[in-house]
Formats: C-alpha cells, sequence, structure tokens
C-alpha cells in the first residue's frame, strides 16, 4: 500500500475531499467531526469465535491438533482466534478518515506539529471539557508518549484500530490515567486521531458468550483511528459561481512541480499532449474487450450476498486485471465463491487475506481456467440426466415384455374378469343402502321413545 497519500474510506471516496488548512477559515462550515459522540454513539457488534466440537464453554483451543495451531502460528494465536470475543465496528465506520504514512511519522511529526501550532488554542477547550474530572493542560512530553503507545498498537498501513485502554496505557508509559486521558482528549481536539468508537461495558448476552470460551473480560476498549492533521470534509468551496478543487495534499496550496512522466517518458509537457483517444487496432480493441469483461465479471462477482466482506475493499476497477483470464474462460460470481469456501473447507480457517488481489490472483494460478467449477457442475447434471432417461427405457422395455404375453382386451378371462368386478359394486350398492335404511329407521324408534317420555 502507497503510504504517501491521504484517500479516504471507499464507502465515502466519490464525496470526500481533502481540504487544507490554509482554506479552513474561508469554509462556510466548519469541519464536521467523524468519530463516536455522546449523542451519536457507535456500538459495534460483537463476534464470537468457533465453537470446537464437543465443548460446551472453557478455552477452544485445548480441543486443536498440534498441527493445526502451527500452522495459526502458535498457541497465543490460535488462543485469540477461539478463546477471545471481537468486536465488529461494521461497513463504513471509518468512512472520511485519511490514513497516516506511518506510525513514526505520525508520532514525531503530525502530533508534534499539531500541538506546537494550536496548543494554545484548545488549552480553554481542554480545561473546560475536564475541569470536573481531570482539569489542567497536558504537556508534550506525555502527549507523544500517548500518541506513541497508541500508535504502537495500531494497523502498521492504515492508523487505525487502535484499541487500547486507559489503564493498558498508564501502564505502558508509567503516567496516571487522568495525565492518559487529558493527552487522548487533546489528540482528538489536536485532530490528529479519531474515537472512532467509545469504551463501553459489556451487554449480558456478551459477557455470557465471553464465559463461554473463556474470555472473562467485560468491557471494551475505545476505537482510535490515527490520521494526519488534515481532515476530511464534506463542504464546497465555492467562488464566482464555481467549485474550487483541493490542494494537493503532499504539496499543499502554491507548489506545482513537474509532472514524473514530463521528466521521464516523454518530451512535451502533461498540459501539451493530446487527449488520449480509444484504440482502433483489433489488439485494442481486444484487449479493450478482455478489460470490459474482467470488470463486468468484478461487479457481478462483488454484487453477490455470497462474496466476503474483504473482496469489497477493491472496486471492479481494480478487480478487473486480476479477473479478465478467468472471464475469458466463462467463469461466473459462484465459481469464485466456490474455490474461496473449498480452499477454506480444506484449512479449517477462514480466509482473511492482508492483499485480497493478490490471495485471488494464486488462486486462479491454482485452477484449470478452462474447466471453471459450474462447468464441471453443468456435465455432472447432464450425466445424471442422460442415465435417468437410460433408466426410463430400460423399465419401458421390461413393461413391455411382461405385457407381451398377456391376453387381449376381448379375452373370455378379461371379459368375465370385468362382470364379476361389475357384479361386486352392485352388491355393495346394495349393501350401503340396506345399512343406511335401516339406520334410519333405527333412528325413527329412538326419536318416537323420546318424545314417549
Amino acid at each position: 500500500m502507497f503510504q504517501g497519500t491521504l484517500r479516504p474510506d471507499t464507502v465515502s471516496i466519490n464525496s470526500e475531499r481533502v481540504v487544507s488548512r490554509l482554506h479552513a477559515p474561508q469554509l462556510q462550515h466548519p469541519p464536521r467531526y467523524r468519530g463516536s459522540t455522546c449523542t451519536n454513539r457507535r456500538r459495534g457488534t460483537a463476534r464470537a469465535p468457533y465453537t470446537a466440537p464437543g465443548h460446551v464453554c472453557g478455552h477452544q483451543c485445548g480441543s486443536l491438533t498440534p498441527s493445526f495451531i502451527r500452522a495459526l502460528g502458535g498457541r497465543e494465536a490460535a488462543c485469540r482466534r477461539y478463546c477471545s470475543v471481537s468486536l465488529d465496528l461494521g461497513d463504513g465506520a471509518h468512512g472520511g478518515i485519511a490514513l497516516w504514512r506511518g506510525a513514526q511519522q505520525w508520532v514525531e511529526i503530525v502530533v508534534r506539529c499539531a500541538y506546537s501550532t494550536d496548543y494554545m488554542r484548545i488549552r480553554p477547550i481542554l480545561v473546560r471539557s475536564s475541569a470536573s474530572s481531570t482539569g489542567g493542560g497536558v504537556s508534550l512530553k506525555s502527549v507523544l508518549a500517548v500518541a506513541g503507545a497508541m500508535a504502537n498498537a495500531a494497523d502498521y498501513d492504515t492508523g487505525r484500530n487502535s484499541r487500547l485502554s486507559v489503564q493498558s496505557i498508564a501502564l505502558t508509559t508509567g503516567l496516571g490515567e487522568r495525565t492518559v486521558q487529558r493527552a487522548r482528549q487533546a489528540l482528538k481536539l489536536l485532530r490528529v486521531a479519531t474515537e472512532v468508537l467509545r469504551g463501553r461495558q459489556r451487554t449480558k448476552h456478551e459477557r455470557l458468550a465471553s464465559w463461554r470460551v473463556g474470555d472473562r473480560s467485560r468491557g471494551w476498549a475505545s476505537v482510535w483511528a490515527l490520521h494526519p492533521a488534515k481532515p476530511v470534509d464534506r463542504t464546497r468551496v465555492v467562488d464566482a459561481g464555481s467549485i474550487k478543487m483541493a490542494p494537493h495534499p503532499r504539496r499543499g496550496l502554491f507548489s506545482s512541480p513537474n509532472s514524473r512522466r514530463e521528466l521521464v517518458n516523454t518530451k512535451k509537457p502533461v498540459e501539451k499532449r493530446a487527449a488520449p483517444r480509444p484504440a482502433t487496432t483489433k489488439r485494442g480493441i481486444a484487449k479493450r474487450e478482455r478489460e470490459r469483461q474482467g470488470a463486468l465479471l468484478a461487479a457481478r462477482w462483488l454484487g453477490d450476498a455470497r462474496t466476503p466482506r474483504w473482496a469489497r475493499r477493491h472496486t471492479s476497477r481494480g478487480w478487473a486485471p486480476v479477473l479478465r483470464a478467468a472471464a475469458e474462460h466463462g467463469w461466473t460470481p459462484d465459481d469464485l465463491n466456490t474455490i474461496v469456501d473449498e480452499w477454506a473447507r480444506a484449512n479449517r480457517v477462514s480466509p482473511m487475506p492482508h492483499t485480497p488481489m493478490a490471495f485471488v490472483r494464486w488462486l486462479l494460478n491454482q485452477q484449470d481456467l478452462a474447466f471453471p467449477p459450474h462447468l464441471l457442475v453443468d456435465i455432472a447434471r447432464a450425466q445424471d440426466a442422460e442415465d435417468r432417461k437410460r433408466q426410463a427405457r430400460v423399465r419401458e422395455a421390461e413393461r413391455h415384455h411382461r405385457n407381451a404375453a398377456a391376453a387381449p382386451p376381448d379375452s373370455a378371462a378379461r371379459t368375465t374378469a370385468r362382470a364379476v368386478v361389475q357384479q361386486a359394486a352392485a352388491r355393495a350398492r346394495q349393501r350401503r343402502s340396506l345399512d343406511r335404511s335401516q339406520d334410519l329407521s333405527h333412528l325413527t324408534t329412538i326419536v318416537e321413545r323420546a318424545r314417549r317420555w
């Protein structure tokens, strides 16, 4: 993943804009805070791990085989996967939050510069918000210590999912819990960290699910996303009836370096080059058609309900080169989901790839693209249908063979049998009529006796 860009989450990539700090005073509305607040809280969904067969409660990792534990990465990794309940934030939780460029750059440059620039502005707000509990401000040394602890617990590539409680940070840094609270509040006010989910106690059902797998935790720590100081905003800056574009996130407003394509690939500047035209050669048309088929297969795959969530990290345009060869051989979304499910059943692990495109490309390289799974299923169905037709023909031939020696319909035996059946039916009708008349007479006698009484 390229660390030098500030791109928002894929949920809101079409409507988010990166606005420079120099443009902040010109905005008609202040940038909107995207995290969790007291009035708009995000609770998340607790996800219980897989329960091993034969276990009702307790640690599930005790029933795993040694080879499977080694495949998971050791006893501790197996215990984290099978013996702890995780909290899923849901889709769009990080929408509008930019990515960082690394832990060291965020702590030493972003946080330090933001503190030096804006601490005097946020200190009155920090004192007012924490007057009843923590009180006072916080030093740069404490803020950097808390920021370093939070950065070590965040995702390496994105800076998200920093889940540390106040007690854990205090134990790591040696600071007091009140100081840690003020430092985290300062990071939030400096707009270099966003509290995506506020810490809370687990509900009764969540505690019962945790105890069943041996997890004795009673609460959820806050989930933070660490990002650069430049906010992501949905507002637009309109000047003289036209919408002003956002500046480059790395270069600012006034720096306009030459394009790399001008220095490396061509002698003409980008501004003087002609607009691209679609290819008119047979090779270009065929290539464009293959790309279109790959994008179409990717769009249908991403719209399928069986498609895993990690596949939706990329758009159909990004998946097009990966699925181009499969689309040429007539693969369907069900075929892609089938090979993913087969790999999961064979390895007994739910796939959670760090790079989904590389994982799917590797799976497709293991397959024979000329024979997609649905083709084999169609062949098996055709063979079953042919077997059923053959069995029906055999049964029909046997029936004709059995009936070949049967008597004709107008033979004496068949005529006598029909006469006997008709006589039996007539006697049955007479017997039913006699029974009904006897019942009626008996009912009449009972009614007369009742009237006498």
